[in-house]
């Protein structure tokens, strides 16, 4: 890691106002289509945890981690559902988004969580050890096929040796 650049796991509960602020400013401007941003640091849910990436106290790079629960025909998966991976324009190229994955994906396993699952652009996550999902997905009542709403593609990492069921998936709820 570059000197003076910091990865941090916080419970999003203990965010401070001043944390909440630079956390909302740097999602915007990674994800200038969705103006909630401008008013909350989530989209649909809160998420429980999130890593940041700070350069000399100021945030620079974010992930958040929901825990789910989805159903498959051959039970239940407890999964990390990360979201909202962004690193600040001027900070890219560096390895942080990266590096940040690979600290969550070190606490998923830990934490009794066997897979990371997000949506997002296979040519940005295939070097982190992500697989295109090729399951069909269930959400909400609503069948999800290879894109969710934001264009990227499901895809999962699997963290420990349990592998990734087949058929059909159920969100139990919206996308993160």
């Amino acid at each position: 890691m570059t000197e003076g650049v910091a990865i941090h796991y916080r419970e999003d509960a203990s965010l401070t106002e001043q944390e909440d602020s630079e956390l909302r400013r740097l999602l915007f401007s990674c994800f200038p289509h969705e103006p909630l941003f401008l008013k909350r640091r989530y989209l649909k849910e809160r998420p429980l945890h999130r890593w940041l990436v700070s350069d000399g106290g100021r945030i620079i790079a974010h992930s958040a981690v929901h825990e789910k629960i989805l159903g498959s025909a051959s039970g239940e998966i407890r999964i990390g559902g990360i979201a909202e991976v962004c690193v600040s324009t001027k900070h890219r190229g560096r390895g942080l988004a990266k590096e940040m994955l690979n600290a969550i994906h070190a606490w998923l396993p830990a934490n009794g969580i066997a897979f990371a699952v997000l949506f997002g652009h296979p040519r940005v996550y295939l070097s982190s050890g992500y697989s295109v999902i090729r399951n069909e997905l269930s959400c909400e009542n609503a069948l999800l096929r290879q894109l969710n709403p934001f264009g990227g593609k499901p895809m999962v990492r699997r963290l420990t040796e349990a592998p990734w069921p087949a058929g059909l998936i159920d969100l139990r709820g919206p996308s993160w």
